[in-house]
């Protein structure tokens, strides 16, 4: 089956890939709409059983279940494959019907409009047909293609991380199917990100009684945030911004407590390494006598970096587009596999949570509506391999 056969058999399956994502994209399932994320895994386990794959649920008390979708390839020597694609997203209950999934046509191309539909409920189903492709034409040579679609990544997927590792070890490879950054390119580095807090202790008084016996810890913070913000750009690779601080009940009391939070965004390790080192080295003194600094927090998500495990996914991407005559480009993104990965392979566009807000009055009651609802192998490939995955991505 060459590259011209499977476009051939994609645009004979297009009509019912985009009946699916019609009926997907037509249930609302924010993060916390559970029912609705329910009803969008519900089908999919359909799908996938339809197309040859065993399914099973991650049951979840808190948020939707995690679908499980494995497929036994041709190939028992082959590599074992891993794709991501999370079926919730940021849009509250009731967006579905506000605005229905639609096709439009924008500057002589088709365009598919719906809350969800882009980031992620299409990437889910071109990653599903892509392998449907490959299975009916017997060429899914592959030892094992695993499917996971979690129900949580919109807010940081707290209850399906340990699941994506977990299947993560096993696999030779993930591909990860999140909408690209720009047309024709993947993601194949992305830095991490992390939350730090500064908390600094003093000592209450009365402020117009005897402020003398205080010890003013919104002053020794101020101290610590121009520090900690001076770091900002001294290590290669590293951003750190503070972004919240907070301190005092009232205006005639010496306050005893306050604290600063900290966005820090990382390359790689060794980077991490140094602006921790930094930081631990800010908060070590103080420079009001009877105060005292504790630095808190850490990596919400470790750097993804360029290596040369992931290079030879890139390479076959690269590959597997020339082809089909695409000029495929991989870039960084501002995440963490220890196995070869490749993220952000799917469609592309502008928005991805569909460019919905027009007006800043749209923009905060939909910030409310969202977040007032929170709760919070070392192997590389062989040449075997690198064939059996060309196969692979070319259906992608």
């Amino acid at each position: 089956m060459n590259a011209y056969q499977v476009v051939d058999r994609a645009e004979q399956l297009m009509q019912q890939y985009l009946d699916d994502l019609k009926t997907i994209v037509n249930i609302d399932s924010g993060t916390y709409t559970r029912s609705g994320v329910d009803r969008v895994g519900a089908y999919l386990q359909e799908r996938f059983q339809a197309f040859g794959f065993s399914t099973r649920f991650d049951r979840q008390e808190q948020f939707g279940n995690h679908l499980i979708a494995t497929h036994t390839g041709n190939a028992p020597a082959g590599p074992r494959i891993l794709l991501i694609g999370h079926i919730d997203t940021v849009f509250s209950e009731g967006e579905a019907q506000r605005r229905p999934f639609a096709i439009s046509q924008q500057n002589g191309g088709r365009i598919a409009t719906g809350p969800g539909v882009l980031d992620m409920k299409s990437g889910v189903l071109i990653g599903m047909y892509g392998l449907h492709i490959l299975i009916s034409a017997q060429e899914a040579n592959y030892k094992q293609a695993t499917f996971i679609c979690n129900s949580d990544e919109e807010i940081g997927s707290p209850s399906s991380k340990p699941l994506i590792q977990e299947l993560a070890r096993q696999a030779d490879a993930v591909i990860v199917l999140e909408p690209g950054r720009a047309k024709g390119t993947v993601v194949s580095s992305r830095r991490g990100s992390g939350q730090y807090r500064v908390e600094v202790r003093g000592i209450s008084a009365h402020a117009g009684v005897e402020p003398q016996k205080g010890r003013n810890a919104i002053l020794e913070l101020s101290y610590q945030v121009q520090k900690m913000q001076a770091l900002n750009g001294t290590i290669p690779g590293t951003t750190l911004s503070v972004g919240i601080i907070r301190g005092g009940e009232r205006t005639n009391i010496v306050p005893d407590y306050a604290y600063c939070e900290m966005d820090v965004r990382v390359s790689d390790e060794a980077g991490l390494e140094a602006i921790e080192a930094a930081m631990h080295k800010v908060a070590s003194k103080t420079v009001l006598q009877g105060t005292s600094i504790t630095l808190s927090g850490g990596m919400s998500c470790m750097p993804f970096e360029r290596s040369k495990r992931n290079e030879q996914l890139i390479q076959l991407a690269k590959e597997a587009g020339s082809e089909l005559g695409l000029n495929i480009e991989d870039v960084g993104s501002g995440g963490a596999f220890k196995v070869p990965s490749l993220r952000n392979v799917s469609k592309t566009g502008p928005y991805f949570h569909d460019g919905r807000f027009k007006t800043l009055e749209e923009t905060v009651t939909f910030m409310w509506d969202f977040y007032k609802k929170k709760s919070e192998s070392t192997n590389t490939l062989s040449d075997g391999e690198k064939r059996d995955l060309v196969a692979f991505l070319r259906a992608l």
